[in-house]
């Protein structure tokens, strides 16, 4: 056996080395698709996390955006109300669309932005039930008395959602599902009872 490994120690050494490149090889090729498919199912996570921030964001906007009809406040400004409450269809319509997105976008977002997100909407789910038996030409008139309502929870909404961007996009982690999605009840009740 040793005159054999003497003899042929060169081919020993050749079929040695091809069986260890091989290995190498073989072992180097599976880190990197098992990383390239990491990086691909991290790449649609994100992408499903950013639409979900940049939805919020959206719907921020839109309560935000203020009409005017032509009447005047008693400072002298021009009065103006939410254009989601120009009518009842308005408010129902935009109202179902907020309430898809939320339940659409909910599991992808911030801790921090799902508590802002779910205050929204128990302050939407709360003027809804108030507005129930209110006629529809009376909405303008509602939405000019709350409408800094409005601009205050889409401002504190849009800060939340964008808070992902500039703060936690490049770390690289998805939340904790288990983090309670709503803020502790004394809060909200403070939050909502601070209103004027």
């Amino acid at each position: 056996m040793i005159d054999f490994l003497n003899q042929h120690s060169s081919a020993v050494f050749a079929l040695l080395g091809a069986l260890g490149s091989g290995i190498m090889s073989f072992t180097a090729s599976w880190m990197l698709k098992k990383r390239d498919f990491s990086l691909r199912l991290w790449d649609k996570l994100f992408d499903k996390r950013i639409k979900a921030h940049e939805n919020v964001i959206s719907m921020a906007l839109e309560m935000r955006v203020m009409v005017s009809w032509g009447n005047f406040e008693d400072a002298g400004d021009v009065a103006r109300a939410p254009q989601i409450l120009m009518s009842k269809e308005e408010f129902e319509q935009w109202f179902t669309k907020f309430t898809q997105l939320t339940l659409e976008s909910s599991t992808w977002l911030t801790t921090d932005c799902k508590r802002e997100l779910n205050f929204v909407q128990d302050y939407l789910v709360t003027l809804h039930q108030n507005l129930s038996g209110v006629p529809s030409d009376i909405y303008l008139k509602i939405g000019q008395m709350i409408k800094e309502d409005f601009i205050e929870l889409s401002s504190k909404l849009e800060k939340k959602a964008f808070d992902f961007f500039s703060k936690e996009l490049e770390q690289l982690k998805l939340n904790n599902l288990d983090d309670w999605h709503k803020y502790e009840r004394p809060i909200t009740e403070e939050r909502l009872n601070s209103r004027p």
